[in-house]
């Protein structure tokens, strides 16, 4: 547990800062239509870098511009060179993704790594758990948990921030990401806000955070579901708001100064927490928000225009305009695509992997790969994990009786109104027994309460049946007594149609109201 510091005292009213709440002394400057100028430009910037042979967009951050280029409506499919056979951008990113380096077994890639092609495949409208019969990032991401600190290879902020909103996009269940969170919130510093290494200690947790890495925590706890003012996403606004320039609205960096990137980050975070970046508590007394400071690093002509400098509005690169185009699009670290592919058709009984999630018990929860028959039943893809799985462990002992699984790992329902529940990707849960599992499903388990006999899923709603036929007016009541303005003087006026309807004006009885 972290010290108890100042910060905390204040950190309902920066709470109610982050929501917009408080007044600021200043509007924001920058217009919607200013910012929609600015998001057209930057993509007449990107779009003529893209390389016609290959679909991709060269360069650092090239891989990023994906979704970044999806968060400004843009579909990928249509991203694409002069010639009619010229690969898209979508075309780029399901060749890189389904490359053997992808899918090696242990995982040989970063979990970052899995974390990134996990986000950038699901905004370019691929599946990213059916790429391919071999390809399935979310449990290749999986397969480099950790269970002793709940987070994922690289036990840092950074790779625990991306890990959650992959994991998040995937499908996994909130119960699942609770440890991985709870890591994450381990590591905030006493300022209130995180840095890329891991802060396990009381001495690195009093060192000062990162601006951008404290953007993409704030962005993976509201992405888990934790909200806005929850005390710890509270304490990071704060520090954040804390970090804002007044003359500009830009937020300072630790190692150098106000940039793009440490911008589009804050903002994302505000993006993923329904905040907006332009609220009165996000304007300096100035008027200056981040967006206005963003808008600032835009080339404004020329041959480079549209582009967004690093620290100012010359030398445009492909990572700082991504990260910019994003942060302006309303966007986090991925998008929802603007169209989808559809996946790719598997023969049953060809080896698959999954990723299976299973909580023992509140908080002890087991995440791992398992490669597995495509259609198998789940408890033969359970057998398999008390066997084989990455990381290992995640099953080490399990019991079925009567075509129902009874334990997992020594863990049993607590009396005949529970059994063992399992969901596959975002089914209905159903008393875990020999479902068969399809290809690459996500495959989730934990203790709840048995469902109803004969229940099933809830099927579609059906259509809205035609009107009756309308019945017939009831009696007219008694005539009223004549109210205090009953006297009205009616006259009738005609319309332009020819025909003529009553215009009456009322006529106050007794003295007429004050003023």
């Amino acid at each position: 547990m972290r010290a108890f510091s100042s910060r905390r005292a204040f950190a309902l009213c920066a709470s109610l800062l982050s929501l917009g709440l408080l007044p600021a002394t200043a509007a924001a400057t920058s217009s919607q239509s200013q910012i929609d100028t600015a998001i057209e430009k930057a993509i007449a910037y990107t779009l003529p870098q893209q390389e016609a042979a290959t679909g991709a967009i060269p360069g650092f951050g090239g891989d990023w511009m994906a979704t970044a280029l999806v968060a400004a409506g843009v579909d990928l499919a249509e991203v694409r060179g002069p010639a009619p056979g010229d690969p898209s951008l979508r075309d780029f990113v399901f060749g890189e993704y389904t490359l053997p380096t992808w899918d090696d077994d242990p995982p040989g890639g970063t979990a970052a790594e899995y974390a990134r092609s996990t986000l950038i495949s699901h905004a370019a409208g691929l599946d990213p758990a059916r790429l391919s019969a071999t390809s399935n990032q979310p449990a290749q991401l999986a397969g480099r948990w950790n269970p002793a600190t709940g987070s994922y290879g690289e036990a840092n902020s950074n790779t625990t921030a991306f890990a959650i909103m992959a994991m998040k996009t995937a499908g996994l269940p909130r119960w699942a990401l609770s440890p991985t969170v709870a890591f994450l919130r381990h590591n905030q510093h006493d300022d209130g806000g995180w840095t890329h290494p891991a802060a396990l200690t009381a001495g690195a947790r009093e060192e000062p955070s990162e601006e951008d890495m404290t953007g993409a925590a704030v962005a993976a706890l509201c992405e888990a579901g934790v909200p806005a003012y929850d005390t710890d996403v509270a304490e990071a606004l704060a520090f954040l708001r804390g970090r804002m320039v007044n003359a500009t609205g830009g937020v300072e960096y630790l190692w150098g100064p106000p940039n793009a990137s440490v911008n589009a980050w804050v903002v994302n975070g505000l993006n993923a927490c329904g905040i907006g970046s332009q609220s009165p508590a996000w304007t300096t007394t100035a008027g200056k928000t981040p967006i206005d400071f963003l808008l600032s690093l835009q080339v404004p002509a020329g041959p480079e225009a549209g582009g967004f400098g690093y620290a100012g509005p010359t030398g445009p690169e492909i990572y700082s305009t991504q990260d910019a185009l994003r942060a302006i699009a309303g966007g986090v670290f991925t998008a929802e695509p603007q169209s989808v592919v559809p996946v790719p058709a598997v023969a049953a009984g060809t080896p698959v992997p999954h990723l299976l999630a299973i909580e023992l018990a509140p908080g002890n929860v087991r995440i791992c790969k398992v490669t597995a028959a495509a259609g198998a039943s789940l408890t033969a893809l359970l057998g398999v994990a008390e066997t084989a799985s990455r990381p290992a462990g995640c099953v080490t002992s399990l019991e079925v009786s009567g075509g129902e699984v009874r334990t997992i790992n020594g863990f049993a329902p607590e009396g005949g109104g529970e059994a063992w529940l399992a969901r596959l990707d975002q089914g209905t849960a159903a008393v875990a027994a020999g479902q068969p599992v399809g290809f690459g499903e996500l495959v989730s388990l934990r203790i709840g309460q048995r469902p109803l006999a004969g229940s099933g899923p809830v099927g579609p709603q059906g259509q809205t049946g035609i009107p009756g036929p309308t019945g017939k007016a009831g009696k007219r009541g008694p005539k009223g007594k004549p109210g205090r303005i009953s006297g009205k003087g009616c006259k009738p006026r005609a319309r332009k149609s020819g025909k003529r309807r009553g215009h009456c004006k009322a006529k106050h009885r007794g003295k007429r109201p004050g003023r």
